[in-house]
């Protein structure tokens, strides 16, 4: 019998049924309304679930949603105020999360960095600041609903499978599994200063790094002479910090592996075996002086492989030990996650080592796990990849990520400026600012264009130069919006794990923008990567000084007005926010930016003498006499049936407030003739596609005399031609036999210029019409009449609090009985 107290809550677990039974009748009641009294193999107790059947302890998922919940709302104060959240806001969360370590084994793990902040409290009234490794254990807990395989952990121990015996010297560590096949290596200089107890555990994920491929799925039994290291193994929780890092590192690595460690303690003269590696040392160990082996390499080389070396010896990524050596494993390891994260059919061994040497080069293992658990292997990739970087080649507004040793990853900032000691003044994205000598650290730049782009040309296992088709949509932009969707796919799959609800997920994410949209991003994207690369500036994450150079450089080239800029900035934001960094096209600098590069067009059009006709509104009138001319128009030849439908398209965008895009794409079952009203469903309306509810116009017949007469008149028409033509009938209202299967919304401008130019209708002095013209028309004639606001708006798509419907309306326009005859009946019920 096993029996958990926790205050007046107990829980006894028995071997039978029978036997639950019998210790129930020698429990004295108290009272027999409160607990479980019939023995079960499933039941909640205390915010766990436990489960005899399956022999686990699980947390229920009420308890998850609270975990959850309290961890995004801590992230978000946090990112309001700061960082700074009251200590005992910051206690009752670390509280909750205690409750739960009988299912969570790396619970303690990952709270650790919450109680380095605890304790730098003032008092309990006091707040505190989150650090960013704190920040980091809150979103591993706001994670845990998606986590399920880390929400579970086993009532009864697994028997053991393996043995492992290690330990530690200030020369050198040791490891052996099963007694045999040992396993050592030496340390380096730096790390020979380390305390015993950092070598211990650091001998500790050595020697499971070495032995894996033995170790993988197994309950393994650890021996060391360390009684802290065992300690700490036994609870994985320390109060040093580096000795955290280390144990979480050490936590990953044996859960991405299905490695269950139990410590126990051996005396040193019992652990002979791994304290003999540690102590001995290798004298035939040396290595060939550096200049000598690049001079060796250049004249006879490549040379791809060291023979007869260590981790210290050893010149080249890939070597052969005298003993296993995670180092010479790892190598190997790597290229086998460089080659995964490089994605696609490889054909040739030469093209998997390109295609490799890319991926490693633009650090696509950072950049589509970005947040997620990697391997071990991934982050040594990412380490070993950021120290190419050098000093001379930064500059002001470059954006670097700077490693912090303490912390084991890479903060991002911009270089703000030098000082007169050439020291980089960085600012970091969450706010913090440092002073550095970048020659002593470690840090490296974001990547550039042509490396990204040709990387994700190859993603398919093609080259983009020989495809035709595919070459063309490469210039257009489309590789580099193929590969921003599919990086942000990516991101979510690695952070929700495998499985439906997950490929769900992700539809959604590539559903939320258009087409259409999606394809003018890519192109505008591209042009912004492509100048980054010219001008050798970081263009993820970019940042405001490269979009004012690049809004610049868009003014010098002329071509681009700043009223048509706002959708190449929305690109470069929208790469950036969905890969999870701010939008660099947002800020004050560049709003001003727009406004001045609009002054300077403005100047310059006055000089030029080239200024710009303005938009002007569809006058009632002029509407009317396109009414009457179409009812009066009968088609005998295609040109005329064409000029028909340009007729009736202005007058049914005039009557419905029709934008250009809406307009034209009508589909004849939502446009319905009945016997009192005309009706029209808006399916592909702007800023409302994705709603599942479509805005349906109604007028009535006696609102608008001869409405009813036009659009029969244009609709028996319409059928006729197909009929003839013995083709199919498409669903798109305004198509006819010879027009092609789509058409862009665009043609509603040549539709209009058409219609008037039949009738001899001219602008005012100094404006044009266009397809927004009927649009802006409606809406002043409606406001002259008398329509009151919300009518309006309701008719033209717009939220009553927008100010976008006061462009619509000229407020000098005079009331006339045109403009009655097609809008006063809005007014009947006001």
């Amino acid at each position: 019998m096993r029996v958990l107290p926790y205050m007046d809550d107990f829980l006894v677990l028995v071997d039978s049924q029978r036997e639950g039974f019998l210790r129930r009748e020698k429990v004295q009641l108290v009272q027999l309304v409160l607990g479980q009294w019939e023995p079960t193999q499933v039941v909640e107790h205390l915010g766990l679930e436990v489960d005899l059947k399956l022999g686990q302890f699980r947390v229920t998922e009420r308890r998850v949603h609270k975990i959850h919940t309290r961890a995004k709302e801590i992230l978000c104060d946090a990112a309001r105020n700061r960082r700074w959240i009251p200590a005992r806001r910051v206690a009752s969360f670390t509280g909750l999360c205690q409750s739960v370590y009988l299912a969570v084994p790396a619970a303690r793990l990952y709270l650790r960095e919450l109680y380095f902040v605890l304790a730098e409290k003032r008092s309990w009234g006091a707040k505190v600041k989150i650090s960013r490794a704190a920040r980091g254990d809150l979103e591993w807990w706001f994670r845990l609903p998606v986590m399920s395989r880390w929400n579970g952990r086993k009532i009864w121990r697994s028997p053991t499978r393996a043995k492992v015996h290690t330990d530690s010297s200030m020369t050198a560590w040791g490891g052996v599994p099963n007694l045999k096949f040992p396993a050592r290596g030496f340390w380096s200089d730096e790390m020979r200063n380390w305390h015993i107890t950092h070598l211990e555990l650091e001998a500790v994920y050595k020697t499971v790094q070495a032995f894996l491929k033995e170790l993988e799925g197994k309950v393994v039994r650890l021996y060391c002479d360390n009684q802290a290291v065992v300690a700490m193994l036994s609870h994985f929780t320390s109060r040093n910090p580096d000795l955290m890092r280390r144990m979480r590192r050490l936590w990953l690595l044996l859960d991405l592996h299905d490695i269950e460690l139990q410590a126990r303690y051996i005396r040193r003269e019992a652990n002979v075996w791994a304290d003999n590696l540690s102590r001995c040392e290798d004298l035939d160990d040396w290595r060939l002086n550096r200049d000598w082996f690049v001079w060796a390499n250049k004249q006879w080389g490549p040379y791809t492989v060291d023979r007869f070396a260590s981790e210290l010896s050893a010149q080249l990524p890939r070597y052969y030990a005298a003993w296993k050596d995670p180092r010479e494993l790892e190598a190997l390891a790597t290229e086998v996650v460089i080659m995964q994260a490089a994605q696609g059919p490889v054909h040739s061994e030469q093209a998997g080592r390109v295609r490799a040497a890319r991926a490693l080069k633009v650090g696509r293992c950072d950049v589509l796990h970005r947040g997620a658990p990697v391997s071990y292997y991934a982050a040594e990739v990412r380490r070993s990849s950021a120290s190419c970087t050098t000093a001379a080649e930064v500059t002001v507004g470059s954006k670097i990520e700077v490693f912090w040793k303490d912390d084991d990853c890479f903060y991002p900032g911009v270089v703000k400026e030098f000082n007169e000691d050439g020291k980089a003044h960085v600012l970091y994205d969450d706010g913090d600012e440092e002073t550095l000598d970048l020659s002593e650290e470690n840090f490296k730049i974001i990547n550039s264009v042509s490396e990204l782009t040709d990387e994700a040309a190859d993603a398919d296992g093609e080259n983009i130069e020989n495809s035709g088709g595919d070459y063309e949509e490469y210039k257009r932009g489309g590789v580099v919006q193929n590969f921003l969707t599919r990086s942000l796919c990516e991101r979510w799959r690695s952070e929700l794990g495998p499985s439906r609800l997950t490929e769900l997920a992700v539809t959604m994410q590539r559903k939320a923008l258009l087409d259409t949209t999606m394809s003018n991003y890519g192109p505008k994207a591209r042009r912004f990567i492509l100048f980054c690369e010219q001008h050798q500036r970081p263009w993820l994450p970019a940042s405001e000084a490269t979009v004012l150079l690049y809004i610049a450089s868009l003014l010098k080239d002329g071509g681009i007005k700043s009223a048509s800029l706002q959708p190449y900035l929305s690109a470069i934001n929208n790469y950036h926010e969905d890969l999870r960094f701010p939008g660099p096209a947002k800020g004050r600098s560049v709003t001003r930016a727009v406004k001045g590069m609009a002054t300077i067009q403005a100047e310059q059009a006055v000089q030029e003498e080239n200024i710009e006709t303005q938009r002007t509104w569809l006058p009632a009138a002029l509407v009317r006499r396109v009414h009457k001319a179409a009812l009066k128009l009968t088609p005998r030849s295609p040109e005329e049936l064409r000029l028909l439908r340009a007729f009736a398209y202005v007058v049914v965008a005039f009557v419905t407030f029709g934008r250009p895009d809406t307009g034209t794409s009508l589909s004849r079952q939502h446009v319905h003739c009945g016997d009192s009203e005309f009706s029209v469903v808006l399916l592909k309306e702007k800023g409302r596609r994705h709603h599942l509810v479509k805005r349906r116009l109604c007028i009535p017949w006696k609102g608008v005399a001869l409405l009813k007469e036009l659009i029969e008149h244009w609709e028996f028409h319409r059928d006729t031609a197909w009929n003839s033509s013995e083709k199919t009938q498409p669903d798109a209202y305004w198509l006819l036999p010879e027009d092609p299967k789509n058409f862009k919304a665009s043609v509603a401008n040549d539709w209009i210029g058409l219609a008037l130019s039949e009738l001899d209708c001219r602008p005012p002095e100094g404006g044009h019409f266009s397809a927004h013209s009927t649009r802006k028309g409606a809406t002043t004639c409606a406001r002259a009449v008398g329509v009151a606001m919300e009518k309006v708006c309701f008719f033209g798509g717009w939220s009553q609090f927008s100010s976008a419907v006061q462009h619509y309306i000229d407020p000098t326009a005079l009331r006339d009985t045109d403009m009655d005859y097609y809008f006063a009946w809005l007014t009947w019920s006001q």
